[in-house]
């Protein structure tokens, strides 16, 4: 069946509301309760219009290409293991999930058993894993991101990994995202949970790649990553989707008392790349540090949102976000930090620098501070900059040609963060992947 949108006000066809009633309607009583939850984005998804500029959230976006095509419900490919392996990343002993548009891929996966690590699809949740589904999907409700609600009311199933307390993982949980080629426009949507118990350690690792194609594929993409007290987790969000892809997503963090993230975010490739990013600091002395790079280029369109909310009393966040953006590409970044009344003793700082390589490309910067507390240390600023002239110009008198001096220049401006990457093999892979991106710069 087509998906297609409208833009009198009806933000679904007739076609796909009467698809999702009856996907809603065809859920096993044993499944009901993820029928309600459905039923619930759904019912409240429908209520809405299309996001114009006039929506702070879609501000900078266009979603013109939404009323100019049709998609078909993306199906789970058939890939072999070594197809799959070819793509995903050379990490020693990784726990290895694997999405085909969206769907759990259970024979291209890891056998998780004894592991102190466990995958279970929403559909298999015992009554315990339910609850917790439900508690951390209720978390996840918003209203600033339709699609993401759309997300919620497509995901015919979801997968919850699970983190044992009181253990120590050593190997990355690495989860690969895989949209495959089509000869029509796709639209796929996908739904993960990642529960760190109680005092546990973890590194989780996500990855999304994209098949090039003729169609344009859309992705609808949700992850909830719930940190128990005196938990850590070390996460990795690497985007890197054909010219041809369009991601819209949404990482949502629970902080509990104690716990610790540390959260990485490099973009780049996509025709459309739409990231909200959620840290909510729910328990005493959580502690956050959020870094981000994006490199767009072409006519490609970044767009990050982030919200960090400090819920509760004696809570840090640190967040970082450099940009490159080349050629007539357009990114967007809009830092948000949220300090609570009671949320005294707070200590947030935010920072976004850009670099602007050609006079056509596009950065809109919003840093933004919110705070009804009143013994707090915080602090925010952007910059947007061109390449100094002057440090070009001393790089060639030492016999580095322009092009090369403007490389060097733009990876030292990101290098920074490249070096907070602690895995060593996503850290040579990620400067690897910046050297190529960076290649054409003239």
């Amino acid at each position: 069946m087509k998906t297609s949108f409208q833009v009198d006000n009806q933000f679904l066809s007739a076609a796909l509301k009467n698809e999702l009633a009856q996907n809603a309607e065809s859920q096993t009583p044993e499944n009901n309760w993820l029928t309600k939850i459905r039923s619930y984005s759904y019912a409240d998804f429908l209520k809405q219009n299309l996001p114009t500029r006039k929506v702070e959230h879609w501000k900078y976006n266009e979603l013109f290409f939404l009323t100019q095509a049709e998609f078909s419900s993306s199906p789970l490919a058939s890939r072999t293991q070594s197809e799959i392996s070819d793509l995903t990343l050379a990490l020693k002993n990784a726990f290895t999930v694997v999405f085909i548009n969206g769907q759990y891929s259970p024979q291209h996966s890891s056998d998780l058993i004894d592991s102190h690590v466990s995958a279970t699809p929403f559909s298999q949740a015992n009554t315990k894993q339910i609850e917790l589904i439900t508690s951390s999907l209720s978390s996840a409700q918003q209203s600033t991101n339709l699609l993401i609600q759309l997300n919620t009311s497509l995901s015919q199933d979801g997968l919850l990994i699970e983190v044992e307390s009181n253990k120590k993982i050593g190997k990355p949980i690495y989860l690969f995202h895989l949209n495959t080629s089509a000869d029509e426009n796709q639209i796929c949507a996908n739904q993960t949970l990642v529960s760190c118990g109680t005092g546990s350690e973890c590194q989780l690792i996500e990855h999304f790649v994209s098949e090039k194609c003729e169609a344009t594929q859309l992705a609808l993409q949700q992850s909830v990553v719930h940190l128990q007290e005196n938990s850590q987790c070390n996460h990795y969000r690497l985007n890197l989707e054909a010219s041809t892809s369009m991601q819209v997503s949404r990482a949502l963090f629970l902080l509990e008392k104690d716990s610790s993230l540390n959260s990485f975010y490099y973009s780049e490739g996509s025709q459309l790349n739409k990231t909200d990013i959620d840290i909510h600091h729910r328990g005493k002395n959580s502690e956050s540090n959020l870094t981000g790079i994006y490199l767009p280029s072409e006519t490609q369109c970044i767009d990050y949102h982030t919200n960090i909310e400090h819920q509760i009393a004696n809570c840090t966040s640190r967040e970082v976000f450099r940009g490159i953006i080349a050629d007539s590409a357009k990114a967007t970044f809009n830092g948000k930090i949220h300090i609570f009344k009671d949320a005294q003793k707070s200590d947030a700082q935010l920072s976004n620098k850009n670099l602007l390589l050609t006079n056509q490309a596009e950065i809109n910067t919003k840093p933004e501070l919110e705070i009804y507390a009143d013994d707090v240390v915080c602090a925010h600023g952007a910059t947007v900059a061109k390449i100094d002239d002057k440090a070009i110009y001393y790089m060639q008198t030492r016999g580095i040609n322009e092009t090369r001096a403007k490389k060097i220049l733009s990876i030292g401006f990101i290098n920074e963060l490249l070096d907070k990457v602690e895995n060593e093999a996503l850290s040579h892979y990620l400067k690897d992947q910046v050297q190529i991106c960076l290649s054409d710069i003239k």
